[in-house]
């Protein structure tokens, strides 16, 4: 049977993404937050038996997205009043009686001010608003993230060409095979143990470009804790949302 995907609208679970994939032999559903429920599928599994694993899997469902929502609420969702807390500020976003969008305050606290009249929905005010941010994280990314990677670098004896910072939307840092590395800004966003965790991977692909077993050695001997952080970023996306 060929691989297909299609949606299953659920009245309490919403929108639940089925991918039938050849040579699965059970049953996956996979939730994260800031995305839809992700069901993965044997390719000769028929639509009433994709029905009856997600009537029976409904509980454990309905509590991981009640799970997932407060992460999401605690994460950096974009919307009118929402704040969002990098490691050294604190950027709020308001209605006010002013012509254009416009970046008030001072260090520690900004507020990016939108017309009343204008909605964060429509795709321009948003892309304004985001280069705000990126103009802050940017700021911010350039202040500590060159002076952390020379101390971890230096302490674990590693060597990199070059650093460059970017608003990326895929990954959090890439390390090319000339050892240049690049880090994303909105990791000003995460707690720093995750901030280390990206610096260490970047740098341990200078020694190992892959992720096979050498590479995962010499990051695990670097940072034990390096899984449980893995699993933890999974909560956490590239850009706000």
């Amino acid at each position: 049977m060929k691989e297909q995907t299609y949606t299953i609208q659920d009245s309490d679970a919403g929108d639940i993404i089925v991918k039938h994939k050849s040579g699965l032999k059970n049953f996956s559903i996979r939730l994260r937050p800031f995305d839809k429920v992700r069901v993965s599928a044997p390719s000769r599994a028929t639509r009433e038996q994709v029905l009856e694993v997600i009537s029976r899997k409904k509980p454990w469902i309905l509590k991981k997205q009640k799970e997932n929502e407060t992460i999401a609420q605690k994460g950096c969702q974009l919307g009118i009043d929402s704040t969002i807390k990098t490691m050294h500020h604190q950027i709020s976003i308001q209605k006010a009686s002013v012509n254009t969008i416009r970046l008030t305050g001072n260090i520690p606290r900004f507020t990016i001010e939108i017309p009343e009249q204008m909605e964060l929905e429509d795709p321009e005010v948003r892309r304004s608003v985001e280069r705000l941010l990126a103009k802050i994280l940017r700021y911010e990314a350039g202040q500590y993230l060159p002076e952390r990677m020379i101390e971890l670098a230096a302490k674990y004896n590693f060597k990199f060409s070059k650093l460059s910072l970017r608003n990326n939307k895929t990954n959090w840092g890439s390390c090319s095979s000339k050892g240049s590395i690049s880090l994303n800004v909105q990791l000003m966003r995460l707690p720093t143990k995750m901030i280390d965790y990206v610096i260490l991977h970047e740098l341990c692909h200078t020694v190992h470009l892959n992720h096979g077993a050498a590479f995962k050695n010499l990051l695990f001997s670097i940072l034990p804790e390096a899984p449980i952080i893995e699993k933890e970023m999974k909560n956490y996306r590239t850009q706000i949302y």
